[in-house]
């Protein structure tokens, strides 16, 4: 590239100079400064370099110049994001269930553009999630893309559904037939994605992560009437929401020792009542399906269903299934 070309880039070599070099604890000097330039083709001398400092002070950086006993020395103090902050998103991005490593290596990469080099090098985050795999799947993110492009289009989207064999080998619902469906939203609950999607008359959820092949249709969204119907706020908060199964307001008595538990899986809102010194009640919206059972059967002698009477014969014919099982 021509110098003179190179001359016309001074001010964004500048910007990118301050947001990689230096930050509220890595300094630079003038020299520092002009030699990056240099080497990208640039000359400059000092009093260009003060103007430029101004235009960027008036774009809106905050690039301070502090005195010491070897001169000025010049840093990016402050940031649109902080590095404390950027952490904590990449946190969430390691131990996010729906991004495979691969993706979520992308994000970090990303992600550590956001603060200087000095500062990356604390970003290499050693996060643990018990109990948490990494989907297998590489292409969530392009679902998402796809599923919000045709929510904002009005249109259908179409895909091949999956579960995974004994193999670890990928087998087709329908035997590989696509689905059409009419996207209404996307739910994420239990560290998964979920699609909310109406088909055949009625609405189904389907796991992004077990979705491939997926393309936005042509056709017009059906099923408007019934999903503005829908109380979606409460359908989310519906717990266990995300399986099949029909939704009843349940009664469980806790022991109080619990009640850390029943907040982080019902949330705070929920309506606590006491029973007795020692015992406390809730009556909650849950999507009664073998996931709920399944939870309340590992809280052992910690709670008891107490209705509505069809719930509590479902969770004993459960228990009575299982130790059958193991007679």
């Amino acid at each position: 590239m021509p110098r003179s070309e190179n001359q016309k880039l001074k001010l964004l070599y500048l910007k990118q100079f301050f947001e990689e070099k230096t930050d509220e604890n890595h300094p630079a000097s003038m020299a520092d400064i002009r030699s990056y330039l240099k080497a990208h083709g640039v000359e400059a001398e000092r009093k260009s370099i003060y103007t430029d400092l101004d235009a960027l002070a008036d774009y809106g950086m905050d690039v301070r110049d502090d005195e010491h006993e070897h001169g000025k020395s010049y840093k990016l103090q402050e940031r649109e994001f902080e590095l404390r902050e950027v952490k904590l998103i990449i946190d969430s991005v390691a131990s996010s269930k729906f991004l495979s490593e691969s993706a979520s290596e992308t994000l970090i990469k990303k992600l550590g553009k956001l603060v200087s080099e000095h500062q990356r090098k604390e970003l290499r985050r050693q996060v643990r999630v018990m109990g948490r795999a990494k989907t297998m799947n590489n292409s969530t993110l392009n679902v998402v893309d796809h599923i919000h492009a045709a929510i904002a289009a009005n249109t259908t989207v179409t895909f091949k559904y999956f579960h995974y064999n004994l193999k670890l080998e990928r087998e087709y619902s329908r035997k590989g037939k696509p689905y059409e469906v009419s996207p209404w939203a996307l739910l994420y609950d239990n560290d998964n994605y979920y699609l909310y999607a109406y088909i055949d008359d009625d609405f189904r959820v389907f796991r992004l992560d077990r979705m491939t092949a997926v393309n936005q249709g042509v056709k017009e969204r059906q099923g408007r009437e019934a999903f503005e119907k829908l109380d979606m706020p409460t359908f989310s908060k519906s717990t266990f929401g995300m399986y099949n199964g029909k939704e009843e307001r349940v009664e469980m008595v806790f022991q109080n020792r619990m009640i850390d538990t029943v907040i982080d899986k019902f949330g705070k809102d929920v309506w606590l009542t006491k029973v007795d010194d020692g015992h406390f009640k809730v009556t909650v919206p849950v999507t009664v399906s073998p996931q709920f059972f399944a939870w309340v059967f590992g809280l052992g002698n910690y709670v008891t269903i107490k209705g509505p009477e069809n719930v509590v014969k479902q969770m004993k014919d459960m228990v009575g299934k299982v130790s059958k099982r193991y007679e």
